[in-house]
C-alpha cells in the first residue's frame, strides 16, 4: 500500500511539473497573430495616390461674321499649360481654310503670353477677334490672375498718354512761339506718345479685294486705306447679266460703299431688295481689308 500511494504521489508530482509548460506553448499563436499588422503595410504605401491632373475650361462661344469660335483652356498651377479652339469658322470652304492656318498661331500665341492679350492673325481677324474674346470667358472662369487686373492696367497706361501730351503747354513760358517748339519736340522725345507716333502714318494705299461670285455676277470692291482707315470704297465689278441686275446695283452699291467707310470693316447690312449683291459684296469687301491688314 505504502508502494502505490508512493507512486501514486509521483504521478502527481509531475503532472504538476507540466502544466505551468502549457501556456507557454499557447503564447506562439500569439507572436504569430502579430503578423497581420506587419503584413497590412502594403495598404498604406500610397499607390493608389495621383498627381494633381490639368484644369480644363471651356470658353463661352463667339459669334462672328462666318461662324462662332470656342477656346477651350488647360491650366495647371495658376498656368496654360494647352489651348485648344473646338469651334472654329467652317460656313464655307474659305473660312475653314482660314481658321486652319490661324488656329495653331493663337493657340501658340495664348500659350505664350499666358493672357488673352495677343495679336490678331494677319488675315484672319474675324476668327482671331473671336478666339481672343472665347480665350478671355475661359480665363475669367479660371480665376487666372493677371488677364483682367493687367488689362485695367493696360487702360491706365493708355489714359496717361493724354496727360503726357497736355504736359508740353505749362512746360513752355516761351510764348506762344515757343509752345509751338516744345510740342514738336515732346513728340518726339516723349517716352510713350514718341514710340507711338511713327506707327500711325500710313501712306494712302488703295487694295483690290478677290471677285465674289453670285447668282447674277460678279461683284469685286476696291478700298483706300490711309492711317488704317478705309477713306473710300468703290465697286469696280457689279452684277450685269440684266437690266433689273443692273438696276439693282446702281441703287444698292452707293449705300454699300458708304456703308463700309461708315462702319470701318466689313460688318455692314445688306440692302434690302439686293441679298445677292449686298453678300457679294461684303465678301469681296473682307478680302480686301484681309489683304490690307485691317
Amino acid at each position: 500500500m505504502l508502494a502505490i500511494a508512493g507512486t501514486t504521489s509521483a504521478v502527481v508530482l509531475l503532472l504538476a511539473v507540466k502544466q505551468p509548460g502549457t501556456p507557454a506553448a499557447g503564447t506562439a499563436p500569439q507572436a504569430g497573430g502579430a503578423v497581420p499588422p506587419a503584413g497590412s503595410a502594403p495598404a498604406g504605401t500610397g499607390a493608389g495616390v495621383e498627381p494633381a491632373g490639368g484644369q480644363s475650361v471651356l470658353g463661352d462661344e463667339a459669334a462672328t461674321q462666318y461662324g462662332p469660335v470656342q477656346v477651350r483652356l488647360t491650366l495647371s498651377g495658376g498656368r496654360i499649360t494647352a489651348a485648344e479652339a473646338v469651334k472654329t469658322p467652317s460656313s464655307d470652304p474659305n473660312s475653314r481654310q482660314i481658321a486652319a492656318t490661324a488656329v495653331p498661331k493663337l493657340n501658340q500665341a495664348a500659350v505664350a503670353a499666358q493672357s488673352a492679350r495677343i495679336d490678331t492673325v494677319s488675315g484672319a481677324t474675324y476668327t482671331s477677334e473671336g478666339y481672343i474674346k472665347s480665350l478671355q470667358s475661359a480665363l475669367d472662369k479660371a480665376g487666372t490672375a493677371g488677364a483682367p487686373g493687367s488689362g485695367a492696367e493696360e487702360g491706365a497706361g493708355a489714359g496717361s498718354a493724354p496727360e503726357a501730351d497736355s504736359t508740353p503747354e505749362p512746360d513752355t513760358g516761351n510764348g506762344t512761339g515757343g509752345s509751338g517748339s516744345d510740342s514738336g519736340g515732346s513728340d518726339s522725345g516723349g517716352s510713350d506718345s514718341g514710340s507711338e507716333a511713327p506707327e500711325t502714318p500710313r501712306t494712302p494705299e488703295t487694295v483690290l479685294g478677290d471677285v465674289a461670285s453670285t447668282q447674277y455676277g460678279d461683284v469685286q470692291v476696291r478700298i483706300t486705306v490711309s492711317g488704317d482707315r478705309i477713306t473710300a470704297a468703290e465697286a469696280v465689278k457689279t452684277p450685269s447679266s440684266d437690266p433689273n441686275s443692273r438696276r439693282i446695283a446702281a441703287t444698292a452699291v452707293p449705300e454699300l460703299n458708304q456703308a463700309a467707310v461708315a462702319a470701318q470693316s466689313a460688318r455692314i447690312d445688306t440692302v434690302s431688295g439686293a441679298s445677292y449683291t449686298s453678300e457679294g459684296y461684303i465678301t469681296s469687301l473682307q478680302s480686301a481689308l484681309d489683304k490690307a491688314g485691317l
